[in-house]
């Protein structure tokens, strides 16, 4: 199964959090939007770690970066009108499930029918 990985699912991942295990499950084939990818290479980086070589690893083990289309960025902007709790990298990621007609993976309960027809799969 395809699924939109949010940050804080492959943050789960590297840092060995709970929810960890769920993503090892899910991530050959998965995605992440460019946003999110940005922002794990960031954490990477803040907590010493080697951007680079994570984002090797990342892709070897079948992660593909997707980039945001137009339309996605409009409604990710449109989005937050209903949700915004959501951070701009939550509804990068939500905009893309729904582009993609996937599900959205992410450790935030909140993301739950945020968007119609986008199922959201909580690792943890």
């Amino acid at each position: 199964m395809t699924v939109v990985l949010d940050a804080s699912a492959l943050l789960a991942l590297l840092f060995d959090e709970p929810g960890a295990e769920s993503v090892v499950d899910l991530i050959a084939g998965s995605v992440v939007a460019a946003p999110n990818w940005s922002e794990v290479m960031q954490k990477v980086a803040a907590h010493g770690g080697d951007p680079t070589a994570i984002a090797g690893a990342l892709v070897a083990a079948g992660v593909e970066v997707e980039p945001l289309w137009r339309e996605d960025a409009e409604r990710a902007a449109a989005l937050w009108t209903t949700s915004p709790e959501l951070s701009l990298t939550d509804r990068c990621c939500l905009v893309l499930a729904e582009r993609l007609e996937v599900a959205a993976a992410t450790a935030d309960r909140g993301w739950v029918g945020r968007v119609p027809g986008v199922d959201v799969v909580v690792i943890r």
